[in-house]
């Protein structure tokens, strides 16, 4: 199989999959459950303690008793008679319910039923409101005080039913007490409309008694300038004066006299233009026709008689004399005709011009009425002011009178309140239930504190967090009664599987690269180091890779010669590799230091050595010391490609892995492993180990 093993690595050439990648962080929600899991005993025993107190609040709590009784609030009342003004209807419906609910935490109201229920003088009462006279203290007082306290007025949404309340230590004194003040509430309203009523009525009366004199003392100085100035028109004020009354009567007989003596006159001047006998009123007279037609006659008469006859004979002159007879009738008709036009112009003139004269004199008169009707008109002004105010408030008063036989209540009695069975306090449920938010706000208060006092790595989460280290992956812990030699023999363990993972994550340490060289430490002793270190070399041996495992902490030496004596020149590093038999995994042990390991743990020294090793495996594995007290892990990191930290779940403090991390150098890539991770104890679902045993039913593995 052919891979490619990077020889040398720095920071720069660590893939985005562990140094640049975004870290998966858990739920704000999620991160709070698993503080609250790994303080569970800590959090129950706050919780158990606050339930304990809020036990013995109830226990020691009084018993209280609400009973409830409803009034309905109607803003319109129903009006028997009507009596506008009387009780005016609010505009506003919020602030009237309002209102009304705010009457029964009054003062007033509380004097009332306690005056009602005369409660000073009944020690059952007054010790269901807990009111001590013992002290010295007014029962009377107190009693009010203590009906304010407990009383509770409150109206329902989108509803005019008002529910009254009342909270004692006896169930018959709540019910009482409660029925009381909705008595009140409607005895108060009914009382203030009566109230109302009779005010109303007296200023009515007192009102009336000053307009009637008013109106008297009007009527009689009416009457008496009215006869004084001599007045036609004062019988009635809608009717006018005598004078003003004939000139409206002559001002149309005027009007038609104009026209007559106009239209007599224009007859006149075209009689007086023409011929008599021209004018069609002469021509269509009835004797004036009768006359010519007896001419026409005697002249046809005539005509005949000249046919046989000359002029002088007798018949013939007889004739004649009649025509002429006739002519001088017709002329003297037509000028009585003619004259008449005449006659009939001067009369309708003279007619016209004494209308004129008539009209200009009533005229005068009745101006003269006017100015001595003027002060008249003043006083018919005041009189009719002063009836309109007597009838207007005479109405009034019988309206107000007629109401206040049948006043109408805004507050009407629906429930009575009937005696509580069950107390309403203590509320058990809500006593223990805010027992127990305190408490378990108080536990969550002391488990976020215990955890800030304990601040370690106890999931990959916490490795990974800023400051600290990409993880390449974790290690379970070991069951009760399981040992680690045989589970990393048993190539079918959790241990097993995960080392094998992390191996798996290695090839792809460095751009898709897996480092030549790889130094294992710790922040302290006892982490998992050299258990990680033969775990990853026996996975990468399963993956087909050649492994080399150095023990390189040098503060615990080996009978065997190894690293050491190849840092000092006194055997040749070749030599110091042997290979295990069942694993097939070459080894180089530690050891026995003849000199400072500082002074063999040089670059100078280290690195040659490491080189020669590595060249006779696919990838070398370096079992170092831990980092916090010595230096050697610092010197061997100079000489590696790559550095894992292990760390180990739930006891290495963030701060000692930081103080760590800063003591490497720079120049090596580094990543985290977490060891012996207890998903249980670090209170997280994520990272349990049974993934790691996925499909082991039916499997049987053999020790490798």
């Amino acid at each position: 199989m052919s891979r490619e093993i990077v020889t040398s690595l720095s920071p720069a050439d660590i893939g985005p999959s562990y140094s640049a990648r975004e870290v998966p962080r858990a739920t704000a929600l999620r991160q709070l459950w698993t503080v609250a899991y790994r303080q569970r005993y800590p959090l129950l025993l706050s919780i158990a303690a606050a339930l304990l107190l809020g036990a013995i609040a109830v226990i020691s709590m009084p018993k209280k008793y609400t009973a409830t009784s409803s009034v309905q609030l109607e803003q319109q009342t129903p009006q028997v008679i009507s009596a506008p003004g009387l009780d005016p209807q609010p505009e506003d419906a919020n602030r009237f319910l309002q209102t009304q609910l705010d009457r029964v935490l009054s003062r007033t109201l509380a004097q009332q039923v306690a005056a009602e229920l005369d409660i000073k003088r009944s020690p059952e009462v007054l010790a269901a409101l807990n009111v001590d006279t013992a002290d010295g203290t007014d029962p009377a007082e107190g009693a009010i005080r203590a009906l304010r306290e407990n009383v509770l007025a409150e109206l329902g949404l989108n509803t005019r039913l008002a529910k009254i309340s009342f909270v004692s230590r006896d169930p018959q004194v709540s019910a009482l007490i409660a029925n009381a003040y909705a008595q009140a509430l409607v005895g108060d309203n009914l009382r203030g409309k009566v109230e109302t009523s009779d005010r109303a009525q007296e200023y009515l009366l007192d009102q009336l008694a000053d307009a009637k004199g008013k109106l008297e003392v009007s009527e009689r100085a009416k009457l008496a300038y009215a006869r004084s100035a001599n007045l036609t028109g004062t019988a009635d004020a809608d009717t006018d004066s005598m004078p003003a009354q004939q000139i409206g009567q002559l001002t149309g007989s005027l009007a038609a006299a104009t026209a007559g003596r106009i239209e007599a006159q224009q007859i006149w001047q075209q009689a007086r233009a023409g011929s008599a006998l021209a004018l069609p009123q002469v021509q269509e007279n009835r004797a004036f026709q009768e006359l010519l037609t007896q001419k026409a006659q005697l002249q046809s008469a005539l005509a005949e008689d000249r046919q046989r006859h000359t002029d002088e004979y007798p018949s013939i002159a007889a004739t004649l004399a009649q025509i002429a007879v006739l002519d001088r009738e017709i002329g003297r008709l037509s000028g009585n005709i003619k004259q008449s036009f005449e006659q009939r112009y001067r009369a309708a003139a003279s007619q016209e011009a004494q209308l004129k004269a008539t009209i200009g004199q009533l005229r005068n008169a009745a101006m003269s009425e006017q100015d001595r009707s003027v002060g008249y008109n003043a006083l018919e002004r005041d009189l009719e002011t002063n009836r309109v105010s007597y009838n207007g408030l005479l109405q009034r008063y019988k309206e107000v009178s007629a109401a206040a036989g049948a006043p109408a209540a805004n507050v009407t009695l629906v429930d009575k309140a009937e005696p509580p069975l069950e107390p309403s306090s203590p509320k058990k449920l809500w006593i223990f239930a805010f027992a127990g938010l305190c408490g378990l706000i108080a536990g969550m208060a002391i488990a976020l504190i215990r955890e800030r006092l304990h601040d370690v790595i106890r999931t990959v989460d916490d490795l990974e967090s800023p400051g600290h280290l990409a993880a390449l992956g974790v290690v379970p812990a070991l069951k009760a009664r399981e040992k680690m030699k045989d589970a990393l023999r048993n190539s079918g363990s959790a241990q097993s599987e995960a080392y094998k993972s992390i191996a798996a994550s290695l090839q792809h340490f460095g751009a898709g690269k897996m480092p030549k060289t790889v130094l294992l430490t710790s922040t302290q002793a006892n982490e998992g180091k050299s258990t990680s270190t033969w775990g990853l070399a026996r996975g990468l041996r399963t993956l087909g890779y050649r492994v080399l495992v150095i023990n390189g902490d040098l503060r615990n030496p080996s009978p065997e010669f190894g690293f050491a004596e190849a840092l000092a020149g006194t055997l040749d590093p070749l030599s110091a590799a042997w290979v295990m038999d069942k694993t097939g995994l070459a080894v180089v042990d530690a050891g026995m230091a003849r000199s400072d390991p500082v002074q063999l743990l040089a670059a100078a020294r280290v690195r040659p050595v490491i080189e020669k090793l590595s060249a006779m495996a696919d990838i070398t594995l370096i079992d170092g010391p831990p980092v916090l007290g010595l230096v050697d892990a610092v010197l061997l990191a100079d000489s590696v490609d790559a550095v894992i930290m292990v760390v180990e779940a739930n006891r290495t403090e963030a701060g000692q892995l930081d103080v760590a991390l800063s003591r490497l150098p720079t120049t090596v890539p580094i990543v985290g492993l977490l060891s012996k991770f207890d998903a249980r104890q670090s209170g997280s679902s994520y990272g349990s180990y049974q993934y790691y045993s996925y499909g082991q039913a039916g499997r049987d593995f053999q020790p490798a």
